[in-house]
């Protein structure tokens, strides 16, 4: 090997990845110190246009301004829309106002912390082929303060994947979305390109927590047959019994937060369990399930699978037995509340696994979801 090239090696989570380091690469770093933003006024923090490609490495964020409310957004190699745009606290597994995550502070994983009032960073890995430009947008006028550090011609890494030169990252979102029961929400659909899942943060609210009996599906290179990631909304973040343990913040999933039983955010990362596709992939997360002995649309409890193939009128034939599946409660909705109240949560998910849920649940209330979902794209060269 030629003296201009020096292996060096990453210890990921630990993976092993091997990435040549170059005489080309270049690292950059800016910072905002007492930087003062105009509430309504999209603000640029940086601009990088050397024309060079490379990956912003870290960004951290922080002043009274830089809340719940606060509004990012990053255009890629010139566009005049900018392909991630997102809300601060909700890019960061965040989802309630800052003032109910303090107590919780600090925190911190590999790639995304909240360290201080208004302290957050990320060490996402951004792409981009020649230029980028970073902005904030907030609802108040205010102090600010701003980091953002990256390396030209860098290689994007993912666990132990160093992905095409020619990858990029895209924000599929679905903001303050109302379902009914068994409604299905799309959280990603991605077309004519292969890719890698790399995050999913869910914040969501409703009169109980039984919404977290919804599993996430994927439908992967347009076949019709069911991939499922998980046998519960709870259970998809890593945890249990509705996260009856509460708040934790790990390197692959996270509670961010969880309060009078009926509201959460939390996160996923993919970096340690690729989930690949080589032509398209949509995501799907439904509000409750039942199993598929029950609704055939249910989630499986048995192997193998006995959930039928996806028709293309899959989603209206659900909307019609939904609403029969719900309909009404063997309990009135007094005697409901007070068994309920002496129940805690892994009582409860045992309750529902035993007798199913139309046999226990009463008609649920519409759950409020928001949901932001990361996949690194790249297309055929």
């Amino acid at each position: 090997m030629e003296m201009q090239f020096f292996l060096a090696m990453f210890l990921l989570q630990g993976n092993l990845a091997l990435v040549y380091v170059q005489p080309n690469m270049k690292s950059f770093s800016s910072a905002i110190k007492n930087g003062w933003i105009v509430s309504n006024q999209e603000k640029v923090l940086y601009q990088h246009d050397t024309g060079e490609p490379g990956v912003i490495t870290e960004q951290w964020f922080t002043g009274g301004v830089m809340n719940q409310n606060a509004r990012i957004r990053i255009y890629i190699d010139g566009e005049e829309d900018a392909s991630l745009d997102f809300n601060l606290f909700i890019a960061h597994g965040l989802g309630f106002p800052e003032s109910d995550e303090l107590n919780n502070i600090p925190w911190g994983t590999r790639r995304i912390a909240h360290t201080a009032n208004g302290g957050i960073y990320n060490t996402i890995r951004i792409p981009f082929s020649k230029s980028f430009r970073v902005t904030a947008t907030t609802q108040s006028s205010g102090m600010m303060w701003y980091i953002i550090r990256g390396v030209e011609n860098y290689p994007v890494v993912l666990g132990d994947l160093v992905l095409p030169s020619h990858t990029r990252l895209r924000l599929y979102k679905n903001e303050n979305f109302l379902l009914k029961p068994l409604d299905f929400m799309n959280l990603a659909y991605v077309k004519s390109s292969a890719g890698a899942l790399f995050m999913v943060t869910m914040v969501a609210e409703s009169s109980n927590l039984v919404f977290l009996e919804g599993c996430f599906r994927a439908y992967i290179d347009g076949s019709n047959r069911t991939t499922w990631l998980s046998s519960g909304t709870e259970d998809f973040f890593l945890s249990a019994f509705y996260f009856n343990k509460g708040l934790y913040h790990l390197n692959n999933a996270g509670l961010t937060f969880k309060s009078n039983n009926s509201q959460i955010a939390a996160y996923k990362f993919f970096e340690n369990d690729p989930l690949l596709f080589t032509k398209s992939l949509e995501l799907w997360w439904r509000c409750s399930d039942d199993i598929v002995a029950n609704d055939k649309y249910g989630c499986p409890n048995s192997w193998p699978d006995k959930t039928p193939s996806r028709s293309d009128k899959f989603f209206e034939k659900y909307a019609a037995m939904k609403d029969e599946l719900y309909k009404k409660s063997p309990l009135s909705e007094k005697e409901l509340a007070k068994e309920l109240s002496s129940m805690d949560e892994m009582q409860l998910k045992y309750k529902i696994a035993k007798e199913g849920v139309q046999a226990y649940l009463p008609p649920m209330q519409p759950a409020k979801v928001t949901t932001y979902t990361w996949v690194y794209e790249w297309h055929g060269e």
